[in-house]
């Protein structure tokens, strides 16, 4: 069954927006397929040393190499980044490695901006419904900055700088020495055991049970460098700070890693298999890219879109999305607020997203 596309006047209270849109070209970079990964669960222990010399780490495949946050639209990224997983019933486990000449990092206080120093960044929503997701930082030194985000900064949210990852354990490894620009090092490694305790809220608990998956995605923020009198400092140019890099396990289409619609997936399986996209994604995407383009709409003509084919300078997005799916745009008397939902019929639940960026499945 192909697309068909419902519209309806009710009167729901839901005004303004508070977000900038996308153009149109970043829309199209935000369409590309997200990464997935198996997490193969273990009952061996784990020693976080940076080292993950334990035989367990045997069964973990490598993620591809991480990527530039836009994706194919920039040149891929200078050196080698890639990352392995792993759980337990109490752990995630991450191990990234890190090619890197010049290892290197200054800040030593925890919930400092990490990413002032080169460092490595983790993404974790672990609930499906919820918007709340998590953060972890970490630079060479081993200094971390965790924090917990209630919805994107896009959508008004605010991270809560207070919330610590309870339990963490984290280490690194160098390959050459770091702080030393003399030599040339080969590469660091960070390794993690993530509670999922620390993840939990009073009514839900963020263990996972097999076949499970989770919204995630990794990070690697990399600045340029000077030295002087033996220190490391990110390089400037006419007394501004060069533009760093950011390169990513799973690409955003945009220089913002605050999209978790836009992540990866990992599936917390039992042994080794080859993971796809979990069902809702189809329906997922054509909400997402729907949104997008109200909001690239409504920055033109002050108000949204009464039908999908006033979307027309990107409806040519669309088509292609999924079939089986049904999508009703419920827009107030005033267009300035809607309520989405995209129907698959053939797995049974609705996606629903509102212009405010509010996201719910509802499964029959």
């Amino acid at each position: 069954m192909g697309i068909r596309i419902l519209f309806a006047l009710v009167p729901i209270l839901l005004f303004g927006n508070i977000l900038p849109a996308q153009t149109l070209s970043q829309i199209k970079n935000m369409k590309t397929t997200p990464s997935c990964y198996g997490a193969v669960k273990i009952s061996t222990p784990i020693q976080i040393d940076g080292l993950a010399a334990e035989t367990a780490w045997d069964l973990a495949a490598w993620t591809d190499e991480f990527v530039d946050i836009e994706g194919a639209v920039q040149p891929a990224p200078k050196y080698s980044t890639k990352v392995k997983m792993l759980w337990d019933e109490a752990y995630l486990y991450v191990y990234a490695r890190m090619e890197e000449p010049h290892v290197w990092g200054r800040l030593t206080q925890r919930d400092t901006i990490i990413y002032h120093d080169n460092d490595f960044e983790v993404f974790i929503k672990p609930f499906e419904q919820q918007s709340f997701y998590y953060e972890i930082e970490v630079n060479p030194l081993n200094t971390i900055l965790d924090l917990m985000m209630p919805k994107p900064y896009r959508f008004g949210g605010d991270a809560l700088m207070h919330w610590d990852v309870k339990g963490l354990k984290s280490a690194i490894h160098v390959e050459g020495t770091l702080n030393n620009p003399d030599d040339t090092d080969q590469y660091w490694s960070v390794e993690m055991a993530i509670p999922f305790s620390a993840l939990s809220t009073y009514s839900s608990k963020a263990t996972p049970n097999i076949n499970d998956y989770w919204r995630i995605n990794f990070s690697r923020v990399q600045w340029q460098h000077d030295v002087s009198e033996g220190i490391y400092t990110r390089k400037t140019a006419n007394g501004k700070l060069l533009p760093e890099d950011n390169w990513v396990w799973s690409a955003i289409g945009v220089v913002n890693m605050h999209y978790p619609e836009r992540w990866g997936f990992v599936k917390f399986v039992e042994e080794a298999e080859v993971v796809g996209l979990p069902k809702a994604h189809a329906a997922e995407k054509m909400a997402w890219n729907i949104f997008y383009l109200q909001q690239l709409y409504k920055q033109e003509h002050k108000r949204f879109a009464d039908n999908i084919e006033e979307l027309e300078e990107g409806r040519h997005l669309l088509t292609k999305d999924a079939d089986d799916l049904r999508c009703e745009i419920f827009i107030n008397s005033y267009k300035a607020g809607y309520v989405l939902e995209v129907k698959d019929l053939e797995n049974h639940f609705t996606v629903i997203l509102d212009n405010f960026g509010h996201y719910r499945i509802n499964y029959e």
